[in-house]
């Protein structure tokens, strides 16, 4: 493996060189791949950034590593062992033991995922017991596919490493082998987590049945927008703006400023009778084309964008404006790497979204202790270098459907028609409660110039009227009376209430403990605790003698947690 300049520094070439053949490139350290103990386990895992060394080089065809590396060409009496794990970029991976050699044998092939770029791919070896051992094929961090069952002689204890020959050069980065935690308590939450995984995956993968109740009926007409005729119409430069005083014609081109001097726009007939000038097409080949300016800034300005919907603030302030006039970056060797991942990764955004939510950076807390937070204070008063995570409240749809899903009565159906929305006699624009669909995700709700739903526009909710590319975050008063006066969150605290009272029935604090895990992800604080014990006293005062005493109690409590920075906010 060799550093090559225009990858990470970090980054780890498998590149082909010298004479033909199988050769490896191996750890030096032996690694255990038989836990000893029954449901541990050991698993190797790394990141492909790229299937090619040469950016006009073929693809890899195979993306190849070996556990249990002891001897390449047989040289040792040591049987098993040299498990080859061959990735077929068209999905899957062959299992051969003892490779290469004559004595090499397939067993089976492994998960069905396609070995891309962006991707973290990788084995898991588990101990079931009675000497057997199962190996999995692991794809960005989940299962995929069916096992493989190996036995102690399959697995003696080797290196993990890289096969390479015939034309099969390629990039990794993050190379890593673990085992399983040995601590009960983090068995125990690993076990109930994989568990959770399985059940989701499950609900989501399910027959054609479950999918198609999920989906109900196919919806009716859908807007779009299209080109009716091969032939593109002529158009022309207009004289001070004036429909009826056309000057000469105007070729389609690419824009100026990102173009090279001289650069046209290349515009090549569709083939195979679409109804398409071929316009849009040489426009976005234009504008992603590998190595040119417009391709360079249009990445920048992708991440950027996300950065900025997880960090708060993006890399270049002003996301409206990455040129000469607008901010500069605050760290400018974290954009380029950023933009180089996101289009070396095929511009998918998947792995752009984990990689920064893995983020050292992403997780770090709001609250800094000790000396740290006076220095922190001092060097990054305004917090543009990261020392922390700056606290932001959530926005107005992911408030609103956060709350929903507290509650327990968000809709997830997937897809269908918008939910209207309507106003009432008092002038707010509502979602009416016996509308079908009042409680789905914000995103289904019917978006209007001149009717943006009043519980988000109070948190700064934009019209569609204006282009947004950054939302302003106020703190008014009409957020906390919405808070408290909301027809909508009083619904939500009445469910909320419901559902404490139905999951913890007989104990008090553990109702607490519930209402602040499901609501804020977090136990209470033992003030948190004292205040909410003595809410519920206080609550019962006023309301005694009342028949419902107790579900009004539980509800106010709720809605107030509801309304607490705890819970409006990301820290």
């Amino acid at each position: 493996g060799v550093c090559r300049h225009d990858w990470p520094a970090e980054a780890q070439v498998i590149w082909e060189s010298g004479g033909s053949g199988d050769r490896w490139l191996s750890t030096r350290q032996s690694f255990d791949w038989t836990p000893d103990a029954e449901g541990d386990w050991i698993q190797a895992t790394f990141d492909l950034v790229d299937d090619k060394v040469d950016s006009d080089g073929p693809a890899a065809a195979r993306i190849a590593y070996f556990v249990a590396l002891h001897d390449f060409d047989d040289s040792t009496a040591v049987t098993g062992g040299n498990l080859l794990v061959d990735g077929n970029p068209a999905g899957g991976a062959n299992l051969h033991l003892d490779y290469p050699g004559s004595d090499a044998r397939i067993l089976g092939t492994l998960g069905g995922e396609p070995y891309v770029p962006g991707r973290n791919y990788g084995v898991r070896i588990t101990n079931v017991g009675e000497g057997k051992y199962r190996l999995e094929h692991v794809v960005d961090r989940a299962i995929d596919g069916e096992p493989i069952e190996l036995t102690a002689d399959d697995l003696p204890d080797g290196g993990f490493g890289f096969e390479y020959c015939c034309g099969r050069s390629f990039v990794v980065d993050n190379v890593t082998v673990e085992q399983s935690p040995t601590n009960e308590d983090d068995k125990r939450r690993a076990t109930q987590l994989a568990d959770q995984y399985e059940a989701m995956k499950k609900e989501l993968l399910g027959g054609p049945t479950v999918r198609q109740k999920r989906l109900g009926p196919r919806p009716g007409k859908i807007a779009c927008v299209f080109e009716r005729s091969a032939d593109a119409p002529d158009v022309f430069l207009l004289a001070r703006g004036n429909y009826g005083s056309p000057t000469e014609r105007v070729e389609p081109a690419p824009l100026a400023a990102l173009a090279e001097l001289g650069e046209s726009l290349a515009v090549e007939p569709i083939t195979g009778g679409a109804q398409s000038s071929g316009r849009r097409l040489a426009w976005a080949r234009w504008v992603t084309r590998p190595g040119s300016r417009a391709s360079a800034l249009l990445a920048r300005v992708q991440v950027n964008r996300i950065w900025q919907n997880y960090l708060g603030t993006g890399i270049v302030a002003t996301s409206d404006n990455l040129g000469a006039s607008g901010a500069a970056p605050s760290h400018p060797a974290l954009l380029e790497h950023l933009a180089w991942q996101f289009v070396a990764g095929g511009w998918r955004a998947k792995a752009l979204h984990r990689e920064i939510l893995l983020s050292a950076t992403y997780r770090q807390s709001s609250i800094v202790i000790g000396t740290e937070r006076h220095e922190a204070r001092r060097i990054d008063p305004d917090n543009r270098l990261l020392s922390r995570f700056g606290v932001r409240r959530l926005d107005g749809e992911a408030l609103r459907d956060a709350m929903l899903a507290v509650s327990g009565s968000l809709d997830r159906r997937f897809g269908g028609p918008y939910v209207p929305t309507q106003r009432d006699a008092a002038g707010a624009i509502i979602v009416a409660a016996d509308q079908d669909g009042a409680d789905r995700r914000s995103l289904y709700l019917q978006q209007r110039r001149t009717q943006t739903l009043s519980f988000l526009g109070v948190f700064d909710s934009p019209s569609i009227v204006f282009n947004c590319v950054k939302r302003p975050t106020s703190t008014v008063p009409l957020q906390s009376l919405s808070l408290l006066n909301s027809r909508f969150l009083v619904e939500q605290a009445a469910g909320f209430a419901e559902r404490i009272l139905r999951d913890e029935p007989d104990d008090q604090q553990r109702r607490i403990r519930r209402a602040f895990v499901l609501a804020t992800a977090r136990e209470p604080t033992p003030p948190e605790l004292s205040a909410a014990e003595q809410f519920l006293v206080t609550q019962c005062e006023l309301y005694a003698g009342a028949d419902d005493a107790q579900r009004k109690t539980w509800s106010d409590l709720c809605q107030m947690i509801l309304a607490s920075s705890a819970f409006l906010y990301v820290e």
